[in-house]
């Protein structure tokens, strides 16, 4: 038994026994889990369809009911968005459903559209975050704006690390080049704390660290920031080791 668009198939029909002119995204055992033509007497399917997605990024069968709905309807552009905010979800992850899901939506597509993601699924070193999106997008870099598709979703804010607690979380494992990197880019962002100071000069001594102390000096020097006495003190101990040779 069939739906009546040949986009997708039941599981117990032979792929191979379909013309190349009649290509399929995957078969399902249930189909009625993807798609249900009564959806289409209600306005607002889409946009609840995308809402869940931007709050569950992950719930694959999700991606599939935007992408098949945007098909049925032939709602181009949204399409072509719902379908790279499923690349982008995959992450290189899935490529013979991707590939599945591109070649059957391809009468939608414009070239260009069908290109940047051909070309993105055919370069494995392809970075996902330069997936290319427009303004239905939820994932992707839109290029004429944000989605107006749905309310704005805010991701959870991102826990903020002291840096001198992660500079230290890494040196007591040893991390002492981790821990350097991050104490040097906080004391130019924050130049004023002292305690990064301490920090980075005691890294610099302990590592024999000669060049980065001497990088460091240059650059907070040119910004004008007051140098604590320290930074001088380590500066002749460097010079006093390299006149011993």
């Amino acid at each position: 038994m069939s739906i009546d668009n040949n986009l997708i198939i039941r599981a117990s029909e032979n792929i191979t026994e379909l013309p190349i002119t009649q290509p399929c995204f995957f078969s399902l055992q249930d189909i009625d889990l993807l798609w249900n033509p009564e959806v289409l007497v209600y306005t607002d399917f889409l946009e609840k369809l995308v809402f869940r997605i931007a709050r569950k990024p992950k719930h694959l069968i999700s991606h599939v009911q935007r992408i098949y709905y945007c098909f049925h309807t032939n709602l181009n552009e949204q399409l072509f968005a719902a379908i790279a905010d499923f690349l982008f979800v995959l992450n290189k992850r899935g490529q013979a459903i991707s590939w599945r899901i591109l070649i059957g939506a391809k009468s939608r597509l414009n070239t260009d559209q069908f290109d940047v993601l051909k070309n993105y699924l055919k370069d494995e070193y392809a970075d996902v975050n330069l997936l290319s999106g427009n303004r239905y997008s939820i994932f992707t870099r839109g290029l004429l704006g944000v989605n107006d598709m749905v309310k704005p979703f805010k991701k959870p804010d991102q826990p903020v690390y002291d840096p001198l607690e992660l500079a230290r979380d890494h040196i007591e494992y040893s991390q002492l080049e981790e821990a350097k990197q991050v104490l040097e880019e906080a004391i130019l962002e924050q130049p004023t704390r002292l305690d990064i100071h301490h920090e980075l000069l005691v890294l610099y001594q302990s590592t024999r660290d000669s060049a980065g102390f001497n990088q460091m000096l240059s650059e907070l020097t040119q910004l004008g920031v007051d140098m604590i006495d320290e930074w001088a003190q380590l500066d002749n101990y460097f010079k006093g080791r390299n006149s011993d040779g």
